[in-house]
């Protein structure tokens, strides 16, 4: 058995055996047999490892406004060791989609584990996100398909479920409700969608009876929850108004469907931290440790030297000065992380390989500067 870290499910029970993935979803198969190894660079020349991490050294030891990015698809001890190395030279960490998880972290709303899902959760309501093409186990596994404790008929009786997103996602059909929003008008929604639970009509451009008809499910909710994506660009300050409000007349908890497989671990350690708020374009220097920046953010908006730490070759890593090729966490490196839900997972590695991990990398980093 090994844990898969091809989504932030970190499912436990995927087996690899004479090279054959077992029980994973198609991203997770992808992840773990993927082979788009990189090689070390500097100057986007070739050249050993010991190199790249002294071209790292140089761009680090001569850097004023370092930005680290990323982390969020990095082992824990990576994570730690990475802090370390940003408060040793005043870097400034970037995370992103982190939101949701700061308000859990402050208990500012309710949330759960995917395994209270499976067993308890009745009503589910995924918000701009589309499991089906993300997190592909997570109906199977927790949150739709499958016979809870407490839901001993899944889907064909025990469970409503309720896309609300921008676009018929695939995760819509199989929705009992989908409801559409306008872009940029999601506060606008759940203003709406507030009124309903206190049985006003609401004074909105949206459909009011189909407002009130989702209000109406969600105060019969015994164990409702809420998978909030990416795409949830709500105001934070919306999302736990939001909640107070359904807990004022249900039981709601919320779920962030995170991209990156041990985001809730980067996040929980930043919690609190003071940061020197230098930002991405006035960088110096950027270190994307697992994050592809260039698939989010033009090339011309990164004004400094990038360094690219990732087992993969990504967009980032044809344009970075240096490149320092690691393991896969889970893969052919071991080490923590933790789930989308809180759950602290210990990653075994499941293969030999010669690619150190981005921890060894971040260490003699940090024991160099």
């Amino acid at each position: 058995m090994m844990v898969c870290t091809g989504c932030a499910l970190l499912c436990e029970d995927v087996e690899k055996y004479d090279g054959e993935v077992r029980d994973a979803c198609r991203i997770g198969t992808a992840h773990i047999r993927n082979r788009q190894q990189i090689n070390p660079m500097v100057d986007r020349k070739v050249v050993d490892m010991d190199s790249a991490i002294k071209g790292a050294l140089d761009i680090l030891s001569h850097a004023k406004r370092p930005v680290f990015v990323g982390f969020g698809n990095s082992i824990t001890e990576t994570q730690q060791t990475g802090i370390r190395l940003a408060e040793k030279i005043d870097a400034s960490i970037k995370t992103f989609h982190t939101g949701i998880i700061e308000n859990i972290l402050n208990n500012r709303v309710k949330t759960c584990t995917l395994s209270d899902v499976r067993d308890y959760a009745d009503v589910i309501v995924f918000w701009e996100c589309d499991p089906m093409n993300t997190h592909p186990r997570l109906l199977s596994k927790y949150a739709y398909y499958p016979r809870g404790e407490k839901r001993q008929h899944g889907w064909e009786e025990d469970r409503i479920a309720i896309t609300i997103d921008l676009r018929y996602s695939h995760t819509a059909s199989i929705c009992r409700e989908v409801h559409k929003i306008h872009p940029g008008l999601d506060a606008d929604f759940i203003d709406a969608l507030i009124d309903g639970l206190h049985n006003k009509v609401p004074k909105t451009t949206y459909d009011k009876k189909q407002i009130l008809k989702l209000a109406g499910t969600l105060k019969k909710a015994e164990f409702g929850v809420i998978f909030a994506g990416t795409g949830m660009t709500t105001p934070q300050d919306a999302i736990i108004r939001l909640m107070d409000e359904l807990n004022e007349v249900s039981n709601f908890h919320i779920l962030p469907m995170t991209p990156g497989y041990n985001l809730r671990s980067i996040a929980a350690q930043l919690h609190g931290r003071a940061d020197s708020g230098i930002d991405m374009h006035e960088a110096d220097c950027v270190l994307c440790l697992g994050f592809d920046l260039l698939n989010s953010l033009p090339v011309h908006e990164i004004n400094g030297k990038m360094i690219v730490i990732d087992p993969n070759d990504t967009i980032s890593s044809r344009y970075a000065d240096v490149v320092i090729p690691c393991a896969a966490g889970g893969v052919d490196c071991a080490g923590s992380a933790v789930r989308m839900d809180g759950v602290e997972v210990d990653l075994p590695r499941i293969m030999e390989s010669e690619r150190i991990s981005d921890a060894s990398i971040m260490n003699q980093l940090l024991e160099a500067m």
